[in-house]
């Protein structure tokens, strides 16, 4: 019997290249979050988080080695400075791992949804259950000491309705029906990631070492505001309740905990998740104001991140993904 061992797909390299860069990021800022912490009941869940990134770079390690697969260099030592203050308080810490474990059950799960190879499907798993264990250890923990960010209420259907007016999709203007459940549940996660985004995004333009790329950092921030307010006003129009506010304290420190390129980076990401929770607020929401306002910052969040990216090539950071062969190139060099 020949056994058959296929190659590893695009969509698993790719996963697992990006994967990687992200997990050697967050090694580097979860070690200061664990260097700096001041709760002693938080570091152990920064100390998990911080574990199961490190297991993912030496699985996605020893699999690309297996395979002949150059590691990408991601962040190492150079990008995070132990000995730079405190920049974010222990609540924003938490916040961030909640963050994150909400972001690891999301992208691991598509991962595995399309992995084909035995092996990978089976490492993804492994994240995924990791994720959903960070997930669900940190939630347990912000409710017990007070600062988890519950979803708006909403009073319990009391019938079964059907649909019968076509006004329920809503106009631009004029009389709106009542927020459905799924829109106010988008509307309070969108406002919660804006606010972690904000939090950073000041923070970093604080302690950047490059002028331009604080100045860059100030512009995403004012967007993640401006952002909170528009979908604010949206529940407010319903008088629904809304997320309340949490502890984003910022110190005075100016020492920068991360390199530049690493903050860019980071702020990168987070204008990636966005768009894909923006397209995910698209799919679930009838009315049609809420699906031009969403369409509205997928543009804005696109063209933010768009000159993120220019300013990463700029610098030589950009580290260029997996890719198929270019054949035009290719084919341009054989008749040179």
């Amino acid at each position: 019997m020949v056994e058959h061992k296929p190659k590893i797909t695009s969509a698993e390299i790719s996963m697992l290249w990006s994967t990687y860069i992200g997990d050697t990021m967050s090694v580097c800022v979860l070690k200061h979050f664990l260097h700096t912490c001041e709760d002693e009941d938080i570091k152990p869940i920064i100390q998990l988080a911080l574990d199961y990134s490190t297991d993912h770079v030496a699985q996605i390690t020893d699999l690309f080695s297996k395979e002949g697969i150059p590691l990408p260099k991601g962040f190492g030592e150079q990008d995070v400075n132990l000995q730079a203050k405190k920049l974010f308080s222990d609540v924003t810490y938490q916040r961030y791992l909640h963050h994150m474990g909400r972001t690891g059950l999301n992208s691991f799960s598509l991962a595995k949804s399309i992995s084909a190879r035995k092996d990978v499907r089976s490492l993804f798993k492994r994240f995924l259950n990791q994720a959903e264990t960070l997930y669900d250890q940190n939630a347990e923990l912000m409710q017990e000491k007070g600062v988890f960010i519950r979803a708006p209420y909403i009073s319990y259907p009391d019938k079964v309705e059907f649909v019968t007016d076509r006004k329920f999709l809503g106009g631009l203007i004029g009389h709106r029906r009542p927020l459905l459940g799924v829109e106010i549940a988008h509307l309070g996660v969108n406002i919660e990631v804006a606010n972690v985004a904000t939090t950073f995004l000041l923070g970093f333009s604080q302690v950047a070492q490059s002028k331009k790329i604080s100045d860059y950092f100030k512009v995403g921030y004012d967007i993640g505001k401006k952002m909170v307010e528009d979908f604010m006003i949206k529940l407010k129009e319903d008088d629904n309740s809304y997320p309340s506010t949490w502890d984003s304290t910022i110190t005075n420190s100016t020492d920068a905990p991360f390199s530049d390129k690493l903050m860019l980076f980071h702020t990168n990401a987070q204008s990636a998740i966005g768009i894909g929770d923006f397209g995910l607020a698209i799919a679930a929401s009838l009315r049609k104001d809420l699906s031009v306002k969403y369409e509205e910052y997928i543009l804005k969040v696109g063209a933010y991140a768009e000159e993120g990216a220019k300013v990463l090539i700029e610098h030589g950071w950009f580290e260029k993904p997996p890719q198929s062969i270019d054949r035009e190139l290719l084919r341009n060099k054989k008749r040179i």
